[in-house]
């Protein structure tokens, strides 16, 4: 049974995964961070395995990725079934080897030891308990098989301590959680333009083209971004260290658990400037203004 919580988290995330499902530009930036060599497994590595997508979102982009990359069957778990609608519309193309299943990552309906790759992506701070979230995970991670975790880190950078205020903000002020509401590159086109527009009435370009290029920096992938870091309902606010989650894969018994990390691309927006911290995370530049940063975790279950 989902809370009025998870309810209302879910109708969140749903908009907005709506919205990247319609951008084919942000679908393929999506589909594009599962890869093989990414979480270390051989080339081709997908082909055969069954994997659980787990809190797959209403586009199901990793879903379509592993699909894409030979997976033999993809279960996609999410909360109810209004989001089926929208995972149909790229994975119907994959016949019977996609299963669409309504669940709770705190109660996963599978038997133990049911799925070769189990990936979980953003999902564990909007529940009530992630911690056994994470064991219910490992609980149906095939003995040999993997287990990856996206999880926000702690709060401690800078970006993140603004990020919490500005959540709170939101939930607080009426009128920030309009203009939060409002915000789009349509929206945004308007603001740059009022401003580069009045700049030039007092002064010439500096730099050839900076104009086009400000105005480069800002896109629909952004503002998505924005609304669903300040928007979404969460009971943890990005309090996770990578500590706390490597003891969580020891006290599961996994073995040869390791946080990777990448540089992520196709970034059309301001995040591409970004993207060097998100691949070193621990260079104290990434910590300034991350802290922890996000944590991708994966480990293997011992073979019985």
């Amino acid at each position: 049974m989902e809370s009025a919580f998870e309810t209302e988290t879910r109708a969140v995330f749903d908009c907005h995964q709506r919205q990247q499902e319609d951008d084919d530009h942000i679908f393929d930036r999506l589909t594009s961070l599962i890869g093989d060599d990414y979480f270390g497994l051989p080339s081709g590595g997908f082909r055969g395995l069954d994997i659980l997508d787990a809190g797959c979102g209403s586009n199901a982009n990793a879903s379509y990725a592993f699909l894409n990359k030979g997976a033999r069957s993809v279960t996609s778990l999410e909360l109810g079934d209004a989001w089926m609608d929208c995972a149909r519309k790229r994975l119907g193309r994959f016949g019977a080897r996609s299963v669409l299943v309504a669940g709770s990552v705190l109660d996963l309906p599978f038997d133990d030891t049911s799925f070769d790759f189990v990936h979980c992506a953003g999902v564990l701070p909007h529940t009530s308990d992630p911690q056994k979230g994470f064991q219910e995970l490992v609980r149906v991670t095939r003995p040999g098989g993997n287990f990856f975790l996206t999880i926000m880190g702690t709060a401690n950078g800078v970006l993140y301590r603004c990020i919490n205020h500005l959540r709170e903000l939101y939930q607080s002020d009426d009128q920030f959680r309009r203009s939060v509401d409002n915000l789009s590159a349509a929206t945004a086109r308007q603001a740059v333009d009022w401003l580069l527009d009045t700049k030039d009435r007092e002064e010439a370009e500096y730099l050839p083209n900076e104009n086009e290029f400000f105005r480069s920096l800002f896109d629909d992938d952004l503002f998505v971004t924005i609304r669903d870091r300040l928007q979404a309902p969460t009971y943890h606010d990005f309090n996770f260290t990578e500590m706390q989650i490597r003891g969580w894969y020891a006290e599961s018994g996994l073995e040869n658990v390791r946080r990777i990390s990448r540089y992520t691309r196709d970034f059309h927006n301001l995040r591409r400037f970004l993207a060097p911290m998100y691949r070193y995370y621990d260079h104290p530049l990434a910590r300034f203004w991350f802290g922890d940063g996000c944590i991708q975790m994966i480990g293997e279950k011992p073979r019985q």
